[in-house]
């Protein structure tokens, strides 16, 4: 009878100091050359990648991004921007590679001078902005260096709509600044004119802000003197009232 009792009271020795429970669960989660799964793997996965492809990814994507800032057009002086902003750009590049290769409507302007919105899509990868348009008091010069100066249809030589400030209408003697009547009216025929003699569409004119603004195919030289206005080009147009 109390043989019966000291072999209940008495427990089978656990292996390394452990219950048969734990050691059963060490047995299931031991893996060889030491690795274990601290968290199960479902079945159901869509995917399950090897630390090497994920480092070769984070180096691609390491390598796009230092790329973005070579790629971006270079634009240094703060009274210049663009639409969108080279920040948006670099992030649109960055979202969206090859978003610099065709950016639609984009924009170039001066504070106080003008702007030129190329229509369609642009590619602007590498531009140097500041060689290529120059904007002076109501004048914007695009490929000042003829050479330099891709065909018609690529780059920026490309249907754009321009944009001048300044553009108001004065009467040289007495310095008045007219907003309406008929001297107004003949200033405006005459940008009208202007504009279709260079090969440009007029598209609208606003005294009170002195904007003229105009389409044109492509930016070439054009040379047409006039008493009340000059207009040297389409890549130079200047308006002298």
């Amino acid at each position: 009878m109390h043989r019966k009792i000291l072999k209940k009271m008495v427990k089978p020795p656990y292996e390394n100091g452990l219950s048969k429970d734990q050691n059963n669960h060490l047995k299931v989660n031991h893996k060889p050359n030491g690795v274990t799964h601290d968290h199960p793997i479902s079945k159901g996965a869509s995917s399950i990648s090897i630390n090497g492809h994920r480092a070769g990814e984070a180096a691609i994507a390491y390598e796009h991004g230092a790329d973005i800032e070579a790629l971006m057009p270079k634009l240094r002086h703060s009274d210049y921007y663009t639409e969108p902003r080279i920040q948006e750009l670099a992030a649109k590049e960055r979202a969206e590679p090859g978003f610099c290769r065709r950016v639609p409507d984009f924009v170039i302007g001066r504070h106080d001078f003008g702007s030129i919105k190329f229509i369609g899509e642009t590619d602007v990868r590498r531009l140097d902005l500041e060689s290529i348009v120059q904007f002076n008091n109501r004048e914007v010069i695009v490929y000042m260096d003829e050479t330099k100066k891709p065909p018609v249809g690529q780059g920026l030589n490309k249907p754009a709509e321009v944009t001048l400030l300044n553009v108001k209408c004065y009467d040289r003697k007495t310095g008045r600044h007219y907003t309406e009547g008929p001297r107004l009216e003949k200033y405006k025929e005459m940008l009208k004119k202007k504009a279709e003699d260079q090969g440009a569409e007029f598209v609208s004119y606003d005294p009170e802000k002195g904007e003229w603004t105009f389409k044109v195919q492509h930016f070439s030289k054009y040379l047409l003197d006039d008493d009340s206005c000059t207009i040297p080009d389409t890549s130079s147009m200047s308006p002298v009232c």
